[in-house]
């Protein structure tokens, strides 16, 4: 039933509902594939995106946190980052992003520099982003990430109140007051600087205010994170997976009437309408190497910390890809009764491997959230074509003009 419901999608359809959701050319199209693709190549790897865990340190000690942490800087060396973009581009066919990553980047914002110079010493357009906590955010670097067109994800858990139960500095105090100021100085600089909120039980009761507090702060891109690990991480004990994953429908619903995308909901839902799949929801099943100090490779920013999930050559990778790329719904047969089974991408596959040893097996916590990004998707289709009643249908020729034009729009 799943796989014939998720057939309905189609190029055409996507074009009638753009007032519904995000336009197509602001998605990833490397987040797609075509509609007929529910095959998985386990060994296949295409190389795209360099995360560069410039420091594993981190001024904050996060509830949730899964790094181990230490009270001294662990940077990458220059010449550990210049090995590691060297070796990526050699790598790589298709060079597409570039991440800085941590612990704390701006723990080594001098490696973040020469990184931004180096590779534009040869490549002009790769994009550059990164993920920061952004209380050592300071106008001059601001000012820097804005002028190399960095695009900037803070780490911010709601107001204060509520940021301030799980994100704290090494004293137990709440980071809110110098993480918001880091935000604020990015945006006054210009920069294109997205919002990452984690949903656990210092905020999952208080939807309504999380909303308020994002239309309100404008972000360039908003995601409403579901928690990672096991069990015994402070943010997994939610007190009810189903009630948030309903709450971030309703999220979705009230926020893209403001203009802000709730990332985690408008992927999908635009893969189901235009009818397209996604075989793996993270760039480590095959198209993302992570560097991180003393030269050593990996494919997950989950267990940076974790020396051993790491390697001395890329060359070795692939023996992990191949069993990260097991998360698919493709590999997992009792996934194809689903409804979201072509835009579900297997979640977090690292997750798996912390909560139940293995890759191929499907994970309840997030299946909901997509189950339910199906249903509303399939809602706007239906509902698309009642409305469409009274219209005269086009010919073949004004139909093949129209799928045109959406082709020509994603590349």
């Amino acid at each position: 039933m799943g796989g014939t419901l998720c057939k309905i999608g189609s190029p055409l359809l996507s074009f009638l509902l753009c007032s519904l959701c995000t336009p197509l050319q602001l998605i990833d199209k490397d987040f797609f594939k075509a509609t007929t693709d529910t095959t998985i190549d386990l060994e296949a790897v295409e190389y795209e995106q360099l995360y560069l865990a410039v420091s594993e340190s981190c001024n904050f000690r996060c509830k949730y946190c899964r790094q181990k942490k230490t009270s001294t800087i662990e940077n990458m060396s220059i010449v550990e980052i210049k090995n590691a973009i060297d070796i990526f581009y050699k790598v790589a066919k298709t060079p597409k992003s570039i991440v800085f990553f941590g612990g704390e980047p701006l723990l080594n914002f001098d490696g973040i520099i020469y990184a931004i110079n180096y590779v534009r010493s040869f490549d002009d357009n790769i994009p550059f982003s990164m993920v920061i906590n952004g209380s050592l955010c300071t106008k001059e670097i601001a000012d820097f990430l804005s002028s190399n067109k960095v695009e900037v994800i803070v780490s911010l858990d709601g107001p204060a109140i509520y940021h301030n139960l799980a994100r704290c500095n090494a004293n137990g105090e709440g980071t809110y007051e110098k993480a918001i100021r880091g935000y604020k100085l990015l945006k006054e600089s210009g920069c294109k600087t997205g919002i990452t909120t984690v949903i656990g039980p210092h905020n999952e009761e208080f939807f309504e205010e999380l909303i308020e507090w994002a239309i309100e702060l404008k972000p360039n891109s908003l995601g409403f994170c579901l928690p990672h690990g096991d069990e015994d991480n402070y943010a997994m004990k939610l007190s009810s997976f189903d009630l948030v994953h309903q709450r971030m429908m309703n999220a979705y619903e009230i926020l893209h009437k403001k203009g802000i995308n709730l990332v985690q909901v408008e992927q999908k839902m635009n893969a189901f309408i235009s009818g397209r799949t996604i075989p793996y929801e993270c760039k480590a099943c095959g198209k993302r190497i992570v560097a991180c100090k003393g030269n050593r490779f990996g494919i997950c920013e989950g267990p940076i910390t974790m020396h051993d999930k790491f390697f001395d050559s890329v060359d070795k990778l692939p023996t992990c890809i191949k069993e990260y790329k097991k998360t698919s719904p493709f590999y997992i047969k009792d996934c194809r009764s689903c409804i979201a089974y072509r835009i579900c991408g297997g979640s977090c596959v690292f997750d798996k491997l912390t909560r139940f040893g293995r890759t191929d097996i499907k994970d309840e916590c997030r299946c909901g959230l997509t189950r339910m990004i199906a249903e509303k998707s399939l809602e706007i289709v239906l509902n698309s074509i009642s409305n469409t009643e009274k219209c005269r249908v086009i010919s073949q020729e004004e139909r093949n003009n129209i799928i045109d034009k959406l082709e020509r729009s994603l590349i």
